[in-house]
């Protein structure tokens, strides 16, 4: 178990490490203009950030949008295909909702730091212990009232997301297998027709030439018959609808666990901001005995900050290796897609 445990961690390791994901940071920097996706907020204003990536997700999707729409319209997609990509276009929309719910988090998490800080000089310098309390409470206080920024993200769109994206999911499964029927029967009826000639051609070495030519034209016309009512697409048509749907079925399946994972990390996070803002709430509601309430929270504050900051991190570095396997699979279906339309 170590062993496989230490053999996730170093892929892990060397994902982070390729130069699509230094690419797609690049990206990323270029549009929120943060000199680094590790380093917490410090200026700017949260609506600011907000501004700044409201379109973050046009520069991310390959292939992007505009180009996506000519070839729906050039190549005649299937309509499930069509869900696929609109499926990834909201996902990495939700990416970027995370992404904004991150860096507001840190923005908020700066009153904690705060009040740490202005602990430690309390315990450093006593004589202006009172001030110092004050000024504490007040930092931990403006957090409490705070709007946990995961709070909608974790408890309705993740799962509204995952909803939709298991939905498709199924419906390509479905539609595969339907697929996989038809290309079945097709082969088994054109067995049936080679069978069927051989046993014809015996039967007619032993007639005249006229009756011969009689049984002929008749096996042909219900040979015609039967492949013009029962089979009006082609076989080749067929099969690449069939490998287009299952390349889009995989990427669909990697993003559902890709995002079930950031799904319950997110809701693990979720609940350590609510634990941190009850904890400050503490603060306004004991007005006896604040100083000493403020001193126990900021401890606990101070044990557990760099972990949580840590997980948010890493939680901010798995949402970027979500889009690079994101894009990774849409490239997929578009060179399956083009495969089967130079075929045909």
């Amino acid at each position: 178990m170590s062993s496989k445990s230490s053999s996730v961690n170093q892929e892990y390791t060397q994902a982070l490490r390729s130069k699509s994901y230094e690419d797609m940071c690049t990206k990323v920097q270029s549009q929120i203009e943060r000199t680094s996706i590790r380093r917490t907020l410090s200026s700017p204003s949260p609506s600011t950030h907000a501004r700044r990536i409201v379109h973050l997700s046009e520069s991310l999707l390959e292939p992007g949008q505009e180009t996506l729409t000519n070839m729906i319209k050039a190549l005649n997609f299937h309509h499930l295909l069509v869900g696929y990509f609109k499926a990834s276009s909201e996902a990495c929309d939700m990416c970027e909702l995370l992404l904004r719910g991150i860096y507001q988090t840190r923005t908020n998490y700066q009153r904690v730091r705060r009040a740490i800080k202005l602990a430690k000089l309390v315990f450093e310098d006593p004589s202006h212990a009172e001030e110092q309390s004050r000024l504490i409470c007040q930092e931990l206080s403006a957090f409490a009232l705070l709007t946990n920024p995961l709070s909608a993200i974790a408890q309705v769109q993740l799962p509204r997301l995952h909803a939709n994206h298991a939905a498709l999911f199924r419906e390509l499964m479905s539609k595969r297998r339907q697929l996989r029927r038809r290309m079945k029967l097709a082969r088994a009826c054109k067995r049936v027709r080679g069978l069927g000639l051989i046993v014809s051609s015996g039967l007619i070495s032993t007639t005249s030439l006229v009756l011969k030519s009689c049984r002929i034209g008749v096996c042909n016309r219900k040979a015609k018959s039967i492949r013009s009512s029962s089979y009006p697409e082609k076989s080749s048509s067929t099969e690449g609808v069939s490998a287009q749907l299952n390349v889009a079925a995989k990427g669909v399946f990697i993003l559902i666990n890709d995002m079930d994972t950031v799904s319950r990390w997110v809701a693990r996070l979720h609940d350590e901001v609510e634990h941190g803002r009850s904890r400050a709430g503490m603060v306004m509601m004991n007005y006896t005995k604040k100083g000493e309430i403020a001193r126990e929270v900021v401890k606990e504050f101070d044990v557990h900050n760099a972990c949580f900051l840590g997980q948010l991190e890493e939680l901010e570095e798995h949402i970027y290796l979500c889009l690079l396997t994101m894009n990774r699979s849409r490239r997929l279906v578009v060179e399956e897609i083009l495969i089967s339309q130079s075929l045909s």
